[in-house]
């Protein structure tokens, strides 16, 4: 693997109410309480204790190497009702930012991500007119109270993963089959980003804000058809370049009207991306866009049904380069018991980002996804992303192979033979189409 700058921000992160357990006030904990909702059945009550476990998982970043830790806050923790603003949540972020300071961790913070306050969801959401000045409100109090702490801000991530998972998979809440709301959301997010953004800008006049993007590769199921082909196009069109385009020209689609000033509103893009998805052309279903994601055997795939394909984030990242903007990657990881493939993921989307930053992408951090083990959302504690495994009674913190492997690789930039031939033997003569 190519050595990467000596600049570069490489960590990992905590996302609120995955890790933070208690968040009883966000919409994600009554959308929970449902049977059937989560896959294990798990709720997020406790989560991995990160609330009370910080400064033990901060260290545990330290002593592994990393110099920069992306972390999201939770609204609902802050706002828990309308016109209320939580003293000692406010507090506690504060003192996570002081933390990471301490420790020479660059904090890298998000103000939304996936979670709301239940009162915003039940009396408002993302549709509503109101939504954007509502979160302003929000963002203005965070950075008012812990806006020395933090250079680098994403006000909203993920808006168009989240409307998908939301309005046409229904898995999220509100899981909501209007695609009116749907729409209006789109313009909303937008809206609110924009609003946060001169807020920040306002209050910080030196931060730099970014926009998060859940990246997709998308392939057709039958790529000499042109509906599967049309379809896979306009998918990839939505998910990785909607918010990007009308934030560029501050033009929305021509089904959304916005007077709000979005124009030039992100410093970076923050990119997500976790692997290729395949899909065909379904006339019968617009409710999800005329699309059905499949699997190799053709059986219907829900969203988190993710092919490998490192190369993919090679070609995502050369595309963006055409917003002439720096590019951090916020998330990109893999869910398995089996930390050999997380070792082999690692290292093949790493030499497919470096290959991109050679043929001219600028890209100024990697944040893998995650630093500990979580719940991972419908999917409950079936899943793990962890660089640390978290026990589920103990919430004992154990590192895998892949915390000693990337540790070499923020330390250093690189990675040595003799370490790939513990964590991931024979990489180099195995790997395909990487830097293809």
């Amino acid at each position: 693997m190519q050595t990467f700058p000596r600049a570069f921000l490489w960590g990992a992160s905590i996302t609120g109410h995955q890790v933070e357990g208690n968040n009883f006030d966000s919409d994600w904990w009554l959308w929970e309480q449902r049977p059937g909702r989560i896959r294990d059945g798990g709720i997020s009550k406790d989560a991995a204790d990160h609330w009370d476990r910080m400064e033990q998982d901060v260290q545990l970043a330290k002593d592994f190497g990393h110099n920069a830790l992306l972390l999201s806050v939770e609204w609902s923790r802050i706002q828990p009702k309308i016109g209320k603003f939580d003293r000692d949540s406010l507090a506690h972020y504060r003192r996570v930012l002081q933390t990471l300071r301490n420790f020479e961790i660059e904090p890298l913070c998000v103000l939304n991500h996936v979670t709301c306050p239940r009162w915003f969801t039940k009396s408002y959401g993302w549709h509503h007119r109101r939504a954007p000045g509502l979160f302003e409100t929000y963002v203005a109090r965070v950075i008012d109270e812990c806006g020395d702490l933090c250079d680098w801000w994403i006000p909203i991530r993920e808006p168009m993963h989240w409307i998908t998972m939301a309005y046409f998979e229904r898995t999220w809440p509100p899981g909501s089959r209007s695609l009116r709301r749907a729409r209006l959301a789109a313009m909303q997010l937008g809206r609110a980003h924009a609003r946060a953004y001169h807020r920040i800008r306002l209050l910080k006049p030196d931060a730099q804000i970014g926009i998060g993007i859940h990246t997709r590769a998308f392939r057709p199921a039958n790529p000499h058809s042109p509906w599967d082909t049309g379809a896979a196009r306009r998918e990839q069109k939505r998910c990785n370049h909607l918010y990007l385009k009308a934030l560029t020209t501050g033009r929305w689609p021509t089904t959304l009207r916005s007077d709000e000033k979005i124009q030039g509103t992100f410093d970076f893009i923050g990119i997500s991306y976790y692997g290729s998805e395949t899909l065909r052309f379904a006339p019968t279903r617009p409710d999800r866009l005329f699309v059905q994601r499949t699997r190799h055997d053709g059986t219907s795939a829900d969203a988190w049904d993710h092919e490998i394909s490192p190369g993919d984030l090679k070609e995502i990242i050369t595309d963006l380069t055409r917003y002439n903007t720096p590019m951090i990657v916020i998330g990109n990881g893999i869910p398995t018991n089996d930390d050999s493939q997380r070792c082999r993921y690692i290292l093949d989307h790493l030499a497919a980002l470096r290959r991109a930053m050679e043929m001219g992408a600028d890209v100024r951090g990697y944040f893998h996804r995650a630093l500990i083990d979580g719940f991972e959302w419908t999917d409950g504690y079936s899943k793990r992303y962890g660089l640390f495994h978290v026990d589920r009674d103990s919430k004992s913190r154990t590192p895998n192979g892949s915390a000693f492997l990337y540790k070499e690789i923020c330390q250093t930039g690189t990675v040595r033979p003799g370490t790939l031939a513990q964590f991931c033997p024979g990489w180099e003569e195995v790997r395909d189409g990487v830097d293809s």
